[in-house]
């Protein structure tokens, strides 16, 4: 998400839009981020991580999409879509940001306990903060390269379609009979509450 956080509004008013527009529209993310850890993560208490977790790196794919879209690929011959396609788009993208973290964060506990969630998560915020840092360098070094965001965004693109690859690729570990996903005896499930940071992909 370095790219959003680093570049969108930039990306919007290259588009021709106002500033005012760019603000909202990014303001629209944090919006949905909320909707999205809420209800994501309530169905994934219920059936299932990996699923979810995988759903919401493809949303976040598709929403990529349609962001580009809004510019158009010359290459492809295919026109700028627009406002319509570029708000779309940054609904899909504010849906899977939080709940990308918060679901993350339940998978982890469930596969390896709630004893070594803290190591686990502490590691992971611990690096992220590097490839976000690198990712909006990134993708401003292409933009002062191509003058647009088309490999920046593209990019992406790659990494989200690795990143639902991977997370099918692993096995989800069930609870214990009797028992919610993510809990011991003696111990309160854990759910896939809200988080209050955003995630680096």
């Amino acid at each position: 998400m370095s790219f959003v956080n680093a570049h969108i509004v930039a990306y919007i008013t290259d588009l021709g839009y106002s500033s005012y527009m760019a603000a909202g529209t990014f303001s629209l993310i944090g919006a949905c981020a909320i909707l999205g850890a809420l209800v994501l993560g309530h169905l994934s208490d219920r059936h299932g991580r990996r699923s979810y977790l995988s759903f919401s790196y493809g949303l976040r794919c598709v929403g990529f999409v349609l962001v580009l879209l809004s510019m158009g690929i010359p290459l492809l011959n295919i026109p700028a879509m627009g406002l319509a396609t570029l708000i779309t788009g940054i609904v899909l993208v504010g849906l899977s940001w939080n709940a990308v973290v918060a679901l993350t964060a339940a998978f982890a506990s469930d596969r390896f306990g709630i004893r070594n969630l803290g190591t686990i998560y502490g590691t992971m915020f611990a690096v992220m903060p590097l490839g976000s840092g690198f990712g909006a360098a990134l993708g401003g070094f292409l933009y002062d390269a191509r003058g647009t965001y088309d490999l920046a965004i593209w990019s992406n693109l790659v990494l989200l379609v690795i990143s639902v690859v991977l997370v099918l690729s692993i096995h989800e570990k069930r609870g214990k009979p009797g028992l919610p996903q993510g809990s011991e005896p003696g111990q309160a499930p854990l759910t896939a509450a809200p988080a209050g940071a955003g995630d680096a992909a």
